[in-house]
């Protein structure tokens, strides 16, 4: 049964991505933020006029290594991630990876390269990705990849315990709620960077919980890198 079930997701996520690629060639696109016509791209002028990073700072540690987050989870960009994961808008993940690159060149780094980086995305469960039809992080780590030359590795860090939504928990119950949810099984060149790459931050429990796995393995020169973050108060 539950093959079957895989199926039939599978086979109704591809007719919703086949429906809305129709409906894009029949009719104009329209800004995924406003809704207004628009001849191409996702966005219209006046809300791609809205779309600001963060300071390109350090904004915070997790066991040790630096955080990033591009953007603040709102506005433009909270559509833009909304559509995305959820209204099989698999383009934008194209556009969310070039601002991820033009972020990445706004910090002061430094050492980065084709030859000693590497992106692990942090996947879904494949329960979730058989239900969407494809990883939305993944997505983007993907275009990212292309964008800087760095290379993707998806075969690390895996996704190995179902996890319901988490957004009514506090920070205590989604701490407990991800432990044992991923498994790290390969050690790493320590010449190597990584990026650990995922679409929102939120309490930084899923991080927290995966940066402990690397900082286990003696990882040291790793980065925490999310397009969004939000503006989150503790319970």
């Amino acid at each position: 049964m539950g093959a079957k079930n895989n199926i039939f997701l599978k086979i109704k996520s591809f007719i919703k991505i086949l429906f809305n690629e129709i409906v894009d060639l029949i009719y104009k696109r329209r800004c995924v933020n406003c809704g207004c016509q628009i001849p191409v791209e996702i966005l219209c002028n006046s809300c791609a006029k809205l779309v600001e990073n963060t300071p390109p700072f350090t904004q915070g540690i997790i066991n040790g290594y630096e955080l990033y987050s591009a953007f603040y989870y709102e506005g433009v960009i909270k559509n833009l991630i909304h559509s995305l994961k959820f209204k099989h808008n698999q383009v934008i993940s194209l556009y969310l990876a070039r601002y991820l690159y033009d972020y990445l060149g706004k910090l002061n780094l430094g050492g980065l390269t084709p030859n000693n980086t590497i992106i692990i995305p942090v996947l879904t469960h494949k329960i979730n990705k058989n239900k969407r039809g494809y990883d939305n992080v993944l997505l983007i780590a993907e275009k990212l990849a292309e964008l800087t030359g760095f290379e993707v590795n998806i075969n690390s860090l895996l996704k190995t315990k179902y996890t319901s939504p988490m957004y009514n928990l506090t920070v205590k119950q989604r701490q407990k709620h991800i432990e044992g949810s991923f498994e790290l099984n390969i050690n790493f060149d320590d010449k190597k960077n990584i990026i650990l790459l995922d679409d929102i931050l939120t309490t930084g429990s899923t991080l927290s919980f995966i940066t402990s796995l690397f900082k286990e393995k003696g990882v040291k020169n790793l980065i925490c890198l999310t397009v969004a973050k939000t503006k989150f108060k503790k319970k």
